[in-house]
């Protein structure tokens, strides 16, 4: 798997004082207040990161029709798990113009005044595609502007488009300036900004080994499938034993997953 949270992490850890040190409660009526600011143009759920131990609290139950994740099993790793194997470097780099901007452009007092927003292609745990518009917002934050609380809303815009702009907003609020459409891949994104380097790394199957997993991803057996391809069932175990090996995976359940939302299926 893509280690998307691990290198997620790095980066926000990255910027020195980006995340507060301790954790603090939120009111009830501040996250609806704020939920019922935001504009969704479809099916939608929401959370709130603690940003002091990556957490997520007060996840919405619609994330499940949504993405297809149960909500005991929303996390921080499954919801970047779900992202489109070819959005993943869009995200990560996203995150990391954001971190610059909330912690050197926009003033310390201030940062709770921006919507951040940007679109992103996530995979649902039934293998399908569905194209969310992502729109955050820092709820609390300490004096020298590192983040203690941020809202996350995410809805559903595959009516509208299935291949979304891959660029970056931040609205001001109460009259902050807005920066809109920013390409996190162009030159001068920001000044002084350098971008946080990291290697993503992927599983890389052969043909052989996709020709198998798309046999077992059809419910065929080991014997069935060296029929199919007229190998050995003793090629096909090894076959077997070599995907499982290179896959972050444990059986062949997780493998088929995995494989549906890497989009190798």
């Amino acid at each position: 798997m893509a280690k998307g949270l691990p290198i997620a992490k790095d980066i926000w850890r990255s910027h020195p004082r980006y995340l507060g040190d301790k954790s603090i409660g939120l009111q009830q009526d501040q996250l609806a207040r704020r939920i019922a600011d935001t504009f969704c143009p479809g099916p939608y759920f929401y959370y709130v990161i603690d940003s002091p131990t990556l957490t997520l609290e007060h996840i919405s139950e619609s994330i499940h029709p949504v993405l297809g994740i149960p909500l005991h099993q929303a996390n921080l790793q499954e919801l970047i798990d779900s992202l489109h194997p070819e959005d993943l470097d869009f995200f990560l780099r996203c995150e990391d113009v954001v971190a610059h901007f909330l912690q050197h452009i926009a003033p310390a007092d201030k940062v709770c005044l921006y919507k951040i927003v940007s679109s992103l292609r996530h995979i649902r745990r039934d293998g399908t595609p569905v194209t969310l518009l992502k729109q955050t917002q820092v709820l609390d934050a300490t004096a020298e502007g590192s983040l203690l609380k941020v809202l996350g809303i995410h809805a559903d815009i595959s009516h509208i488009t299935r291949l979304p702009p891959r660029t970056l907003s931040f609205i001001g609020l109460d009259g902050e300036p807005s920066y809109m459409e920013i390409d996190v891949f162009g030159e001068n994104v920001f000044e002084r900004f350098i971008p946080y380097q990291y290697t993503i790394d992927e599983v890389h199957y052969t043909a052989r080994e996709l020709e198998i997993i798309r046999l077992l991803a059809r419910g065929n057996s080991s014997s069935e499938i060296a029929c199919a391809l007229n190998i050995s069932g003793q090629t096909v175990q090894t076959h077997r034993k070599n995907i499982l090996k290179k896959s972050p995976v444990r059986n062949t359940t997780e493998l088929i997953e995995f494989c549906i939302r890497r989009c190798y299926l």
